[in-house]
């Protein structure tokens, strides 16, 4: 009873912790802008204003869905992504607690154990990015587990959980979806020899036959019901750019000369700093092979997947992976017995790697840096933070047309997209296309900035946001939008 006790207050800890941080990334505007479209779609969906096709075509799925779920339950204005993220975060401090405890780690040292590892600045990121990177950190959680039962036991079970891991990961993070197909050659280490010796080729098969599958019928039903289906094969040219510019700053410049192997020593320099306590247990280990071979199959398919992710372009950029260290931290103290023979070793060991987690943050991410220092400054872009404000003061007003998936931050400040006409939505596209607009209230974004470069309104009424429409009045305006409304 008291094992569960602690571990509930540790969970809801965790819970408090990273829900006080989305909330905080979301008013200082430097959320990340996957989240941001996530939370204005899930309020779409959750408010019937988005077609069953884009629902069901929507990637990443599970956090999507998850979210719209949520969104459709919870009281109007709950911030249901960020509920999600804090609710997975706090459920899986509580889930490693268990484990510490199950394994023999006394009461202090298991409480300590956990929050120095779920409060890694590897994992602390997510918080920031949304419940698609939470999921993708909970699915990479148990693929680790899978991969040390599957090389210990290798029974269904096994085989079948580490399928379904792999699977979530894919549908859960573009990130996950490469680790998904860098992990492919490295099964055959994670198995047992003695299976591999009698059928190398189908054990892997098996593994991945349910992401195979749920890709192949994800793919049927994006063709079926066009949608955002295939986003995780669409890498924006400017993001991939901005993040690699600031990769190689943060880096020191380049190597090699070819960034995605830059890329790939950064992540293995990232497992030395964040998590030298996997470093020491597989020093410790090494001629144990089933305690070594899962760590070194995750180690190998983080490194191929973030290689993958800069040289094609298709899955994003590869910074969710700097979330693997400290989990595979957490599986290897579970895991290794040997750590537990030496208890005076881990917390040193978790604390230097949290040290270092922050220096591979700030290598690997420094673009994040970049935003916080720019939020903080007086001078920083106010796009995001005047699009949240323009949704809080259009709350109360219905019949808001606003092209909201160029600017998803507007459905976000409002909290419902109720009363709002946007792209999905016949009545704005006849707008477009009869150059008439009829709406009680019509937004726009200054033309000037980025955000109203591409706004469809301003493309289709260039003289909309310096001059309105004939009968419409200017009813509020902020430095980047104006709200006209009819007189």
């Amino acid at each position: 009873m008291t094992r569960l006790l602690v571990s509930a207050s540790i969970g809801l800890f965790v819970f408090v912790i990273i829900l006080t941080m989305a909330a905080l990334a979301a008013r200082s505007g430097v959320m990340a802008d996957d989240a941001v479209m996530l939370w204005a779609g899930a309020i779409t969906a959750g408010d019937g204003g988005m077609p069953i096709g884009v629902i069901a075509a929507a990637y990443p799925t599970i956090p999507f869905l998850a979210s719209t779920v949520i969104e459709l339950v919870a009281p109007v204005g709950m911030p249901g992504p960020a509920l999600l993220a804090a609710g997975i975060g706090g459920l899986l401090a509580s889930i490693w607690y268990l484990s510490l405890r199950t394994v023999g780690v006394p009461l202090l040292a298991a409480v300590a154990t956990t929050l120095l590892l779920i409060l890694h600045p590897g994992l602390l990121r997510p918080a920031i990015s949304g419940p698609s990177e939470v999921l993708f950190v909970f699915f990479l959680y148990l693929l680790g587990r899978g991969l040390y039962d599957l090389r210990s036991r290798t029974g269904a079970s096994e085989v079948m959980s580490v399928g379904l891991s792999l699977a979530g990961l894919a549908f859960s993070h573009p990130m996950g979806a490469a680790i998904a197909c860098a992990a492919m050659p490295f099964l055959i280490f994670a198995v047992r020899p003695m299976l591999v010796a009698n059928s190398a080729i189908n054990v892997v098969l098996t593994l991945i036959f349910p992401t195979v599958f749920s890709a192949a019928a994800f793919a049927y039903v994006s063709w079926v019901f066009p949608g955002s289906g295939w986003s995780f094969l669409v890498s924006p040219a400017e993001g991939i750019s901005t993040w690699t510019a600031s990769f190689v700053r943060g880096f020191g410049g380049t190597i090699t000369g070819i960034v995605a192997i830059d890329v790939g020593v950064a992540a293995a320099y990232g497992f030395a700093l964040s998590s030298p306590i996997a470093v020491v247990a597989m020093i410790r280990v090494w001629r144990r092979r089933p305690l070594v071979d899962p760590s070194l199959v995750l180690f190998a398919t983080t490194i191929a997947a973030a290689v993958i992710a800069v040289a094609t372009g298709l899955f994003g950029d590869p910074v969710a992976v700097s979330a693997v260290p400290p989990v595979l931290a957490a599986i290897v103290i579970m895991r290794v017995p040997d750590l537990r023979t030496w208890p005076g070793l881990v917390l040193p060991l978790l604390v230097i790697g949290w040290i270092g987690g922050v220096i591979e943050f700030a290598i690997f991410d420094s673009r994040i840096i970049a935003q916080l220092n720019a939020a903080l400054a007086p001078a920083a872009d106010p796009a995001r933070t005047d699009a949240l404000d323009l949704g809080g003061t259009i709350a109360a007003r219905v019949g808001v047309m606003v092209d909201s998936v160029n600017a998803p931050a507007v459905v976000v400040g409002r909290g419902r997209a109720t009363g709002l006409i946007t792209p999905p939505d016949e009545n704005f596209h006849l707008a477009i296309l009869m150059s008439h607009v009829s709406a009680p209230f019509v937004a726009v974004p200054d033309p000037q900035s980025n955000v109203g470069a591409r706004d469809q309104l301003n493309k289709a009424f260039p003289q909309l946001f310096q001059r309105g429409l004939p009968g419409y009045r200017l009813v509020y305006q902020n430095a980047s939008w104006r709200l006209f409304g009819r007189e």
